[in-house]
């Protein structure tokens, strides 16, 4: 997986990795991270998506919250905090993990 390759690092997904007025990224994207999880999870990697889930998820708070950035070596939580979209982006993920999907009343399946 070309996203995996180029953007991963250690555990990590970065946003991008060329430099920028402020350098070279020192910190991933916690979003990008929830994406690639649920690009290996669809396309059938579903073990290793896992495990970069669960890794992912240590890296919260004492509450479970995480920013917008989180730090590749020290796994500091960085930027804005908390985010939204990182958390709608660890439901979404954590929902393709759960045994029963949730399907509203209104659907017919």
């Amino acid at each position: 997986m070309a996203v995996k390759n180029a953007l991963l690092y250690n555990g990590l997904v970065y946003r991008y990795i060329n430099a920028d007025d402020f350098g070279k990224p020192a910190s991933s994207f916690t979003i990008c991270t929830f994406w690639l999880i649920q690009a290996l999870f669809r396309i059938g990697m579903k073990e290793e998506a896992k495990n970069i889930f669960e890794n992912l998820l240590s890296y919260g708070n004492h509450l479970g919250l995480f920013s917008e950035d989180i730090d590749f070596t020290s796994k500091r939580l960085l930027g804005n905090f908390p985010q939204a979209y990182s958390h709608l982006a660890l439901i979404n993920t954590a929902s393709l993990f759960s045994p029963e999907k949730f399907v509203p009343k209104f659907i017919k399946p």
